[in-house]
């Protein structure tokens, strides 16, 4: 019998001639053997005690101020996320020895300058992706080389040896990457995806992932939108992204379920 991760999973039925359904469940058997958690841009300093001080700067110059690509993430509810929720639900999948693969923004050598994309990021974010995103262990021949730390990864969340690492060049992560051929080679068919920002990199990930045939189970409480300024107390933007997904491009779970999901696992298996 095929080993499995039984989680039940929530969605949401936007049936507008029946005036909204609402959420529902659905018990979901994800194959264990077929299953990998991916991880979103989680990267950035300050969350273990150990890291350097951040100093965001994009070029190496001291005191630079933290670029805008910091989105409207408040810093806050960023570090509560990621401690009482992401990082347990990372600790859970290594636990049951799930791949875990990391997916990072980067500044490969591909003229991001000239595109649409580096356009907008510019106009609508004053950032600059070839900038922000080098990095100074790196092939300079084949990405930007620079000694920006906005792409460091904290201590507390530093890939293990064993785990995967894909640097993607816009939003999606399928785009231009090798993430699609390894999940094939892996035969992975299910997705457990955390990570940021819920209306940027998460969400085209997820969208794309969709369209490639994976079944995508999000933890929902392991991600963050842009909140604009009137919306940050409440999370009102990370809100609606997220009924939005379970409306429109896939499911979700708790991090505490899917921790509990985890461990009843384990104990079946043993």
């Amino acid at each position: 019998m095929a080993q499995s991760i039984k989680c039940k999973t929530r969605f949401y039925r936007l049936f507008p001639s029946s005036g909204y359904l609402g959420y529902a469940f659905e018990d979901y058997e994800a194959d264990y053997n077929r299953s990998a958690f991916l991880v979103i841009d989680v990267y950035g300093l300050g969350f273990h005690p150990d890291d350097p001080v951040p100093a965001y700067n994009q070029d190496g110059h001291a005191g630079a101020e933290r670029p805008a690509l910091a989105w409207l993430k408040s810093s806050e509810h960023e570090d509560r996320i990621i401690k009482t929720a992401l990082f347990p639900a990372l600790t859970a999948a290594r636990e049951i020895n799930l791949p875990v693969i990391y997916l990072n923004n980067s500044a490969p050598r591909i003229g991001l300058r000239h595109s649409e994309f580096s356009k907008v990021l510019k106009r609508q974010l004053n950032t600059d992706m070839e900038h922000m995103f080098t990095e100074d262990e790196i092939d300079p021949k084949e990405y930007h080389y620079g000694k920006s730390d906005h792409v460091k990864i904290s201590k507390l969340l530093t890939p293990r040896e064993n785990e995967y690492f894909v640097r993607k060049h816009v939003y999606s992560g399928f785009v231009g990457t090798r993430l699609d051929l390894l999940l094939r080679y892996l035969d992975i068919k299910n997705l457990f995806v955390v990570g940021f920002s819920a209306d940027a990199c998460l969400m085209t990930t997820i969208i794309d992932a969709l369209w490639r045939n994976y079944k995508v189970i999000l933890l929902r409480d392991c991600t963050l939108a842009n909140d604009f300024p009137e919306e940050q107390a409440e999370l009102l933007g990370t809100q609606r992204m997220v009924k939005m997904m379970e409306s429109l491009y896939c499911v979700s779970v708790t991090s505490q379920e899917f921790i509990e999901s985890t461990r009843v696992f384990a104990a079946e298996k043993a």
